[in-house]
């Protein structure tokens, strides 16, 4: 689908509710490609370990070790960081992004934007790539989309 194409589907959906975001993902570049930087971490993540950033998320750790315990091989953040950047996302970073878009909450999705594992536009891409979104997920994310 293409961003006019989204964005005529979102004008839509906002006709008898305002707030009410389309059930498809929009493309990527209807989202910030904008980094977080230490100012928006420490104003998120007060008191954060500055070296738990990137491949070394907190916060993925965290959602890791709650959504993937009865894996096999326990994934790990720096895995995720690699899957959400995989220009072909292997058929278990494809998994591993499935998990992240189903199990993290709104806050961790924003805390790992925080702690620079992508830009909104870079998961959106994943998610894209990953096959991986859903209505619930894309009416979430959507909300983000720039104006």
């Amino acid at each position: 689908m293409t961003l006019d194409e989204w964005r005529a589907r979102r004008r839509q959906a906002k006709v008898t509710n305002r707030d009410e975001e389309p059930d498809v993902l929009a493309p990527p570049e209807a989202f910030s490609d904008r980094h977080a930087d230490e100012t928006l971490r420490n104003e998120y993540l007060p008191g954060h370990d500055p070296s738990a950033i990137r491949a070394r998320s907190s916060t993925v750790d965290s959602r890791i070790n709650s959504s993937c315990s009865g894996w096999v091989t326990q994934p790990t953040s720096a895995e995720f960081y690699d899957a959400i950047h995989a220009e072909m996302p292997t058929k278990r970073q494809r998994a591993l992004i499935r998990m992240w878009t189903k199990e993290a909450r709104p806050d961790e999705i924003v805390l790992a934007w925080a702690e620079e594992v992508y830009t909104v536009r870079e998961l959106v891409a994943a998610i894209h790539r990953a096959k991986a979104d859903h209505p619930v997920v894309a009416r979430e994310l959507n909300r983000l989309a720039r104006r």
